[in-house]
């Protein structure tokens, strides 16, 4: 069964550590913590809003300085981008990175586990770019560069997990198919129903 990894949306949002809270009781195995630009002490307070057992399943995105000093908070990884693209020294975790091409995943099979995008057409950023044709995908997997170190992002949903069957992925990760397009307290149970059906579909596919 592939994996479900879950990213935040770009921007906070009223209730939002109570709602990551209760993904990850719901059974959220891994979160990837992106806040491009955001401050060092509005990340840690929506940090600090979630329950500290859970810690171990977040990957941080931003402010590489909260896993500096041994990893005080006991984070699961690090994902480097363009923003932070430098692994703080000692560190020790998981470290993962986005490509977006088949060559840029060759380049960095020393990573613990690459995402690559955009698989189909963005949900969350329009016009973010066309996907990859599926039979590229799939002669990828057939030689082994796709395999379960890759997490297939972008456009994925429960009506194009199906069409990954076949591919090696070893896991999917949702921004948009989750979220929606203004999430808030007020779409808690929304968005768990949508969660819950998400790992749904990767169960039956």
């Amino acid at each position: 069964m592939k994996k479900l990894f879950v990213i935040t949306t770009p921007y906070f949002f009223c209730g939002e550590g109570e709602i990551l809270s209760n993904l990850f009781r719901e059974g959220m195995g891994c979160l990837h913590l992106r806040k491009p630009h955001c401050s060092r002490s509005a990340l840690e307070k929506l940090i600090l809003e979630i329950p500290s057992q859970y810690y171990s399943h977040i990957v941080l995105h931003d402010q590489f300085g909260l896993v500096a000093n041994g990893n005080p908070y006991h984070f699961k990884g690090i994902h480097l981008n363009r923003r932070n693209n430098t692994i703080p020294n000692g560190f020790s975790g998981s470290i993962s990175c986005s490509c977006h091409s088949l060559q840029e995943i060759s380049e960095n099979a020393k990573f613990d586990y690459r995402f690559l995008s955009p698989i189909f057409q963005s949900i969350s950023k329009q016009g973010y770019g066309n996907g990859f044709p599926l039979d590229i995908l799939w002669q990828a997997s057939k030689t082994g560069l796709i395999n379960e170190k890759v997490i297939a992002l972008g456009g994925i949903d429960i009506s194009t997990i199906p069409q990954l069957k076949d591919i090696a992925f070893g896991g999917v990760a949702v921004l948009g198919a989750l979220w929606g397009q203004s999430p808030s307290e007020k779409e808690v149970n929304n968005i768990i129903k949508r969660f819950k059906s998400l790992e749904l579909c990767l169960a039956i596919h």
